[in-house]
């Protein structure tokens, strides 16, 4: 009993603490309802990618071959789901530092999903025409300009210790700044190598989610969120 009634006043405690960050500073809130917001615009914009493949029409005899025409979309829209799945979870971690949201967040935000509900456009442009110059670098054009804002977000954060949890060290927020932009810089590249050679550049959008969805990046991030006296303590 003890117990509970402790987790509740620490749950009213910091119920007080976001409602005083609101009141002293007009137009922040906590994180809650923009986070919904995202998570609801990444699985809306997921499941439309997938309604977008055309079901094959024709005599049974030959749908196998229907489907072996449908294999570029299919890896097209694995590619998508990838890319959509790796800013999703960047954004996740980026915001789970966030307490509170305040206006530029807020709309730095707004302007990522107006950017992601527009993926199943370049997504069916490039699932239709895989080996075009211009589908597959408009596409990276797109994802770039997501990744873009994306670690605007983050480096946004990193200048702006109020809006973030309590024990977030400033080495932290320092370092947190270098690595904000790596994942568009992937999809920049990945861009210009599609642009002089539209099948490579497909290989590279593929590549470039590989230390985020194997855990490289992020272990990188926790030896980085180790502050000097954390590693000396660790050493000892």
């Amino acid at each position: 009993m003890r117990g509970l009634a402790r987790g509740a006043l620490a749950r009213h405690a910091e119920r007080m603490s976001e409602e005083r960050g609101v009141h002293e500073h007009p137009g922040v809130g906590p994180t809650r309802r923009i986070e919904a917001l995202v998570d609801g615009v990444f699985a809306i914009v997921m499941t439309i990618i997938v309604i977008e493949i055309d079901i094959p029409e024709g005599p049974a005899s030959q749908l196998l071959a229907q489907l072996g025409e449908n294999v570029p979309t299919l890896l097209g829209y694995a590619l998508v789901f990838i890319t959509l799945g790796t800013v999703w979870f960047g954004n996740r971690t980026s915001a789970d530092f966030a307490r509170y949201a305040d206006h530029a967040y807020v709309w730095l935000t707004l302007l990522m999903l107006m950017l992601v509900a527009f993926v199943p456009f370049t997504a069916n442009l490039l699932a239709h025409y895989p080996t075009s110059r211009v589908a597959v670098v408009t596409f990276g054009i797109h994802v770039t300009a997501i990744t873009v804002v994306h670690g605007s977000l983050t480096l946004y954060l990193s200048f702006h210790p109020w809006l973030l949890h309590e024990g977030m060290t400033d080495s932290y927020r320092k370092r947190s700044r270098f690595p904000a932009f790596t994942l568009a810089i992937g999809y920049a590249v990945s861009t210009l190598i599609g642009l002089a050679w539209p099948p490579a550049g497909l290989i590279a959008y593929l590549l470039v989610p590989v230390p985020y969805v194997s855990g490289l990046f992020y272990r990188w991030l926790t030896h980085l969120a180790q502050s000097p006296a954390d590693e000396e303590e660790a050493a000892t």
